[in-house]
C-alpha cells in the first residue's frame, strides 16, 4: 500500500484503539472498506458482522462468486481459526469460491487474496498464502488498486468521528455503495437463497 493509505489506516487504528489496547473495531473497519472495494469492482456484496464468513460477493461479470474471510495483521503470519475454515467450507458447498483476504499493515504491503480450499486452521506464513496454487493475482491487483481509493475517500472522516459511531457510519457508506451496483428493482442483485420464487 502507498504511504497515504498506510497513514489513513494507522490513524484510524490509533483513533479506534485510543480508549483501550484491544481491537475496538479496526479489523471490522478494514472489512467494510474491503466490502466497499468489492462493490466498486462490480460485485453484489453482503457484509456480515458476526458468525460465519465476513463477506459474500457475487454476480460479477468475470470473477466467480466468492466468500471471504478477512484478516488483518502486523506480523508475517496470520492465524486462521477453525470457525473461519468451517464457515468457508459451508460457503463452498453453496457454490462460492472460498478465499482469505489478508492485509498486513505495513508500507508496501497489500491485500493477499488467496483461495482457501484445503487450508487448515492454524498459524500460516503470509508467503504460503501467495503460492501459485492459491494465488488470485488478477483479483488481488484490482482489489489493491481500488482499496487505496476507498481508504482515501473515507479515511479522514472515519478518523474524526466518535469511535462508537465508526462502524455504523461505514455500514451506511457501504449501503450507499451497494446502490451504485444494484440496478433499482433488480432481484438479480440478491443471493440465490434470497431471490423471490415465482
Amino acid at each position: 500500500m502507498d504511504a497515504s493509505t498506510l497513514n489513513h489506516l494507522s490513524s484510524i487504528k490509533k483513533h479506534l484503539n485510543s480508549r483501550s489496547r484491544k481491537d475496538n473495531g479496526f479489523g471490522k473497519t478494514c472489512q467494510i472498506f474491503l466490502a466497499i472495494t468489492f462493490c466498486r469492482l462490480g460485485f453484489q456484496v453482503e457484509n456480515y458482522s458476526s458468525q460465519g464468513v465476513d463477506i459474500d460477493s457475487w454476480n460479477h461479470s468475470y470473477f466467480p462468486n466468492i466468500s471471504i474471510e478477512v484478516k488483518t495483521t502486523t506480523k508475517h503470519t496470520v492465524t486462521l481459526g477453525q470457525k473461519d475454515v468451517d464457515g468457508l467450507k459451508k460457503k463452498a458447498r453453496e457454490g462460492y469460491e472460498p478465499i482469505f483476504a489478508v492485509l498486513r499493515l505495513e508500507l508496501l504491503s497489500s491485500w493477499i487474496i488467496a483461495k482457501a480450499k484445503g487450508i487448515k486452521a492454524g498459524n500460516h506464513p503470509l508467503g504460503r498464502l501467495q503460492t501459485s496454487v492459491r494465488a488470485m493475482p488478477e483479483l488481488q491487483d484490482q482489489v489493491n488498486q481500488i482499496f487505496s481509493r476507498v481508504v482515501n475517500d473515507y479515511g479522514a472522516i472515519v478518523s474524526s468521528i466518535p469511535t462508537e459511531e465508526v462502524l455504523t457510519y461505514l455500514d451506511k457508506c457501504l449501503d450507499r455503495e451497494k446502490l451504485k451496483v444494484l440496478p433499482k428493482g433488480s432481484v438479480m442483485g440478491l443471493p440465490a437463497g434470497h431471490r423471490f420464487q415465482g
